[in-house]
């Protein structure tokens, strides 16, 4: 790659601004644009966090900070067209999806406003550590002391009243106009929010004493595989994801010999695992395992044929969250994917969520499908305030809710109620609410029941995630029960390869982004058919069911044979 900024001013900059932190002095940035005014970007201190804290004093001088410049895409209007074209059965271009190259040249940024930033970076002593073939990020590293003097700010050091520490700036950076005209952010300033799994974890030796009647027939009354598909009426299926591959979003790793005494128990095929490491991901197993196991487990649960399931790990901070959905969308290979993981629209900015949303636009533009969990809080995301979770909001991700699931007695469904334990956030509900980032999207128009006509709704749709009917799964060593809205997105996932393989054994598209098929199926005649709608009046905390899209629940569950029936008839075989 070439930069355009002069190799030998570039060095002699880098050089002065080293000898000036080795002698303790705070540096002033090179500039490429001396005389360029200063503009400075917003909602990048977490002051919430700041404000529940202690400041302890400054981040020492020599440590290492990790950043991603994220540069926005070209041409959006032309981009919303497109996706509703690729998403219309009635146009010629439906299913016509774009390849990574394609994307890139339509609607990536310039290689020169991508040199420009990568310049900037450099002149200013930061040392590049990621490229991304898009060009929508741009990941570099520098010490405190060159984050302190690059964007006229001290980074600080707080203790929460619990002893935890982070790290935050103490004012927004500062960046020249002809870099703020080029990027969306930048982000890594600060590590004082990190993103949540979103499930809970019963021991199955535990079960009789914390959560009796469990309704399964696994190990501790959780429910097995054929469980699931009987209940939501798969069991008659033959497709189970047969050449399909499914993707994870991952900020932990698992131990794979879990996974292999949960395939060989319920006697499963052996799902191959591939697992993708993002920059500094160790692929070890840490606290957020069960996250990993679980999602990896249920995704074979209903797609044991799958050709492999690619196990995308980054590390749990900004620049990972963005590194990692970014390499999902440019390797372009796991055409229907699950994330668990999540943080409240309270708790970041918008600037992150569009960099976010770049990646999402990309996989929609792609035929990738992507279910988010809608978070275990109910309507109240960040644990106090009516708000939502973060992917499941974005406008170009299935948000996934949960419910309560009851069986008769010979295993097959009997009715929902939305995940409610204990009418407590403690307790565990399906997060759902109304976005303060997004506006309603166009497939969302128009619905009755939902809470707001302005703004994006969330969920779209939902599977059991009570620990009280929850799922028999294999970690560390031992079984468990576990429940939350991260078992319902690998679940939807998982049926989405088995609509695929449908698809594609028809020699038609991949689904792609599932909400416009579903919302117009759910809005037709075949709604009662196609989806178990819950009504009976419970919530989620706040937001009531009732009749067809309510926000607590979505559209509600699917029931697999007849969805996947009308999901496969929504897909014109292409003229050859």
């Amino acid at each position: 790659m070439k930069f355009a900024v002069n190799q030998y001013s570039k060095i002699l900059c880098v050089l002065l601004l080293a000898v000036t932190v080795a002698m303790g002095m705070t540096p002033t940035p090179c500039s490429s644009a001396p005389n360029s005014a200063t503009v400075q970007l917003h909602g990048l201190v977490p002051q919430k966090a700041i404000d529940n804290a202690k400041r302890i004093g400054r981040l020492p001088a020599e440590t290492e900070i990790s950043l991603v410049f994220t540069l926005p895409l070209r041409n959006p209007q032309e981009l919303d067209d497109l996706l509703s074209r690729l998403y219309d059965p009635d146009d010629p271009l439906y299913g016509q999806y774009l390849t990574p190259q394609e994307f890139t040249d339509k609607f990536g940024p310039t290689q020169a406003d991508y040199d420009a930033v990568a310049d900037y970076a450099t002149g200013l002593g930061f040392a590049i550590t990621g490229i991304h073939p898009n060009r929508t990020l741009l990941d570099v590293s520098g010490s405190a002391a060159t984050v302190n003097a690059a964007f006229g700010l001290h980074l600080q050091r707080y203790q929460t009243p619990d002893g935890k520490e982070f790290y935050a700036p103490d004012a927004n950076p500062q960046v020249p106009d002809f870099i703020a005209s080029r990027i969306v952010g930048v982000f890594g300033l600060d590590n004082a929010e990190l993103w949540h799994a979103h499930s809970s974890l019963i021991s199955a030796e535990d079960v009789s004493n914390i959560a009796p009647n469990q309704i399964g027939t696994g190990p501790g009354g959780g429910l097995t595989p054929s469980d699931i598909q009987k209940a939501y009426n798969l069991s008659g299926l033959s497709a189970k994801g047969s050449g399909q591959t499914l993707g994870l979003f991952e900020l932990d790793g698992y131990n794979a010999s879990d996974v292999e005494n949960y395939v060989k128990y319920f006697n499963l095929p052996s799902v191959p695992l591939q697992n993708v490491l993002i920059d500094s991901a160790s692929g070890k197993a840490g606290k957020g395992a069960v996250e990993v196991t679980l999602d990896i487990e249920l995704q074979i649960a209903l797609a044991p044929e799958a050709s492999k399931i690619i196990v995308y790990e980054g590390p749990n901070s900004s620049t990972g969250v963005l590194d990692t959905y970014n390499r999902i969308a440019t390797d372009n290979l796991a055409k229907q994917i699950s994330t668990s993981w999540g943080a409240s629209e309270k708790k970041s900015n918008s600037s992150f969520f569009h960099s976010e949303n770049s990646a999402f636009a990309q996989m929609a533009a792609q035929g990738q499908s992507i279910y988010a969990a809608s978070g275990d809080k109910g309507a109240y995301d960040n644990g106090f305030t009516l708000s939502v979770d973060d992917p499941a909001s974005q406008p170009y991700v299935v948000g996934v809710g949960g419910t309560q699931l009851f069986l008769n007695s010979d295993g097959s469904y009997l009715h929902e109620s939305a995940w409610n334990v204990d009418n407590s956030k403690k307790g565990g509900a399906g997060g759902g609410g109304i976005s303060s980032v997004w506006t309603i999207p166009s497939w969302q128009q128009g619905v009755a029941g939902v809470a707001s006509t302005t703004k994006r709704n969330v969920p779209d749709v939902s599977l059991n995630a009570d620990q009280y009917s929850g799922y028999s799964i294999y970690y560390k060593g031992n079984w468990h029960i576990v429940g939350g809205t991260s078992c319902s997105a690998p679940l939807w996932a998982a049926f989405t390869a088995c609509v695929n393989q449908v698809r594609v054994g028809n020699k038609a598209s991949t689904l792609g982004f599932a909400n416009p098929a579903i919302y117009k199926i759910a809005s037709g005649s075949n709604y009662g058919a196609d989806f178990y709608d819950i009504a009976d009046g419970s919530t989620n905390l706040y937001y009531k069911t009732g009749t067809g899209y309510d926000n607590a629940t979505g559209w509600g569950s699917f029931n697999g044979t007849n969805l996947l029936t009308d999901l496969t008839v929504y897909a014109p075989v292409p003229t050859p």
